[in-house]
């Protein structure tokens, strides 16, 4: 795994947070023998087959083959990569984690960050209190159709117009005016005087996917006040903006569709999720970057960019757009009048009016034929040859016959030309453009079109297995009998590590594995409870050792043939010698 973690400051995080433990906390278990069993939290399923084993720190559901440790568990649940699995797991268990390759410098940056999250939970507290206290900024919140429970949920507060309310609570719960200033929540002016960067705003407080509060965004509540509509907290040890989505906290556990919503602005969020609208993010005062988009992708398999629909609204739209073409998302754009956004639009029309808009929400393809459509006058023949022009280059992005078919439909119908000339044309620009990749040819490794007959592969699956539990014969195991690299590479590895001397631990193993089927396939054979013994293994290596011989065999006979035919006469011979020994070989064999 590429990581700067060691393999030993890894294990011991695993060896810190019990498998079962963890997992208790996002379902049900239920003690079966040596193992807990639920159901699998990975797939819908009426019978439990999710097991986790206390003993073996594993997990694998016998339904959908998921599986893995501690921290894959964290990933899948979370949609965390490993790093942020591991720091999750070791905040779980005040663990510190190095940064700075220095114990105290860490443990500084530790506390330093700790105090932040501490000294904003308690600012998100105050400005709570405050909003009760405060009747035109309560009323506001009211007359925007924002319910006390929708304030509760989402710790929703005012900042009121005095200059170090703020600074002045912090105090007294025993912050210094170094931390203070370090959390951006207080500025000092240049004659050094200290003064709150929030005044007569409501308050968002914004959470991160592990629950703590990173930073605030405030909203003026009149158009007669000065200063910014919105203004976000400044970049800090424990917020960006560039890395943050509002809501994404809340959203995570409301995708069972797979699908996110992403608007422009905090109230656009909340508005939705009062009505019922809860899969919601927005970004954070700032444009939409690419982090956002990998963030996206661990969470959801389409999303729905529902900005507003003015021109400001449209321009962030195509910057969105271009960031999101280039994940594996799915990406659609809602349509929204010029004069409306997420937020007037519920009010006015409700859920199922928002949701009928969402159900149709333009592909990438479509909108773009839509701006194409805006700048071009249909109703003059120019304007309808320079739109079928320029929507072929739109069109070249697609990859399926059925897709090119369907938009040039679509195109033919705006143009009066000719589906079939689109789409010629379509396909003629495709071919030149892809051209120089269809020089390469694909290659192949020795042997990897030669289909593997299925006793061969039981037969070496039976024998990793025994090498799992039984380390010491690993270094006089045959490799060369194996076909799969996965399966080779699980055994260089395991090999490696016995010559360290370090005791082979299978979390160990699986730390050099990023595919996930990979890791899989490794708690598989782990959690298989039949018995393999030393019989079964030797003939394995029998079965293997056959199978390996015949396909040497076909080789040499392939290759005696070339040779023959290229007239190398002493090649031929040299062969010819490896192809008998290896019959003699196998003969010998089969006495025995």
């Amino acid at each position: 795994m590429t990581t700067y973690y060691s393999e030993e400051l890894i294990q011991s995080v695993i060896e810190a947070n019990d498998i079962v433990d963890v997992a208790s906390g996002y379902m049900t278990l239920k003690r079966v023998g040596n193992s807990f069993k639920g159901k699998c939290p990975f797939h819908n399923e009426k019978t439990a087959s999710f097991t986790v084993s206390r003993e073996k720190q594993l997990y694998h559901c016998f339904g959908c083959g998921a599986g893995g440790n501690v921290i894959t568990f964290i990933m899948e649940m979370e949609k965390l990569p490993f790093i942020d699995a591991l720091k999750f797991l070791a905040a779980r268990v005040n663990m510190i984690l190095p940064e700075k390759q220095n114990q105290q410098e860490d443990h500084q940056a530790y506390e330093k960050k700790k105090r932040l999250y501490e000294l904003h939970r308690e600012a998100a507290n105050y400005y709570y209190k405050i909003l009760k206290t405060n009747p035109p900024a309560r009323e506001y919140l009211l007359q925007r159709g924002i319910s006390q429970e929708t304030i509760r949920e989402f710790g929703l507060g005012y900042a009121s117009e005095d200059w170090s309310r703020l600074t002045d609570f912090l105090q007294t719960k025993g912050f210094s005016m170094a931390e203070m200033l370090d959390s951006g929540l207080i500025l000092e002016s240049e004659s050094k005087r200290h003064y709150d960067r929030f005044r007569s705003r409501i308050m968002f407080p914004i959470v991160n996917p592990r629950g703590q509060i990173v930073g605030f965004g405030g909203r003026l509540t009149g158009t007669d006040q000065n200063g910014p509509k919105y203004l976000n907290s400044p970049e800090t040890p424990i917020f960006s903006k560039s890395y943050e989505l509002y809501n994404l906290n809340h959203c995570k556990n409301f995708l069972d569709a797979g699908q996110i919503l992403i608007v422009e602005g905090y109230m656009d969020v909340i508005s939705l999720y009062e009505k019922g609208i809860k899969n919601t993010v927005a970004a954070l005062g700032t444009a939409f970057t690419p982090f956002h988009g990998k963030i996206l992708e661990r969470y959801a398999n389409e999303v729905v960019i529902a900005f507003d629909g003015d021109s400001a609204g449209k321009s962030a739209t195509e910057k969105a757009m271009k960031i999101l073409k280039k994940t594996s998302l799915n990406v659609k754009i809602l349509n929204l009048p010029i004069n409306e956004d997420p937020d007037s639009f519920v009010r006015k029309y409700g859920q199922q009016g928002f949701k009928d808009s969402v159900a149709k929400a333009l592909t990438i393809v479509e909108y773009e034929l839509e701006l194409l459509k805006r700048n071009n006058d249909l109703s003059q023949t120019d304007g309808r040859l320079r739109y079928g022009n320029e929507a072929i280059k739109v069109l070249r992005q697609l990859e399926t016959s059925v897709e090119i078919d369907y938009y040039s439909k679509m195109v033919a119908g705006d143009t009066g030309i000719n589906q079939e000339v689109i789409r010629r044309e379509v396909m003629r620009s495709k071919t030149r453009s892809d051209s120089p990749s269809q020089l390469v040819e694909p290659t192949h490794s020795e042997g990897s079109l030669q289909k593997i007959p299925r006793a061969y592969q039981k037969a070496q699956e039976l024998a990793i297995r025994f090498c799992l539990k039984t380390p010491d014969i690993i270094d006089e195991f045959p490799i060369d009998y194996l076909t799969d690299p996965f399966y080779k590479e699980l055994l260089l590895t395991l090999s490696e590590k016995r010559k360290t001397g370090i005791r082979i631990e299978v979390n160990q193993i699986m730390s050099h594995f990023e595919d996930s089927e990979a890791v899989k396939k490794i708690v598989e054979f782990m959690m298989n409870e039949d018995e393999v013994s030393r019989s079964d293994y030797q003939d394995a290596l029998e079965i293997m050792n056959r199978f390996y011989n015949e396909a040497q065999l076909d080789r040499l006979s392939e290759q005696i043939k070339r040779e023959s035919s290229n007239g190398n006469d002493d090649e031929v011979a040299r062969l010819t010698n490896q192809f008998i020994e290896i019959k003699k070989m196998m003969k010998e064999n089969g006495r025995h």
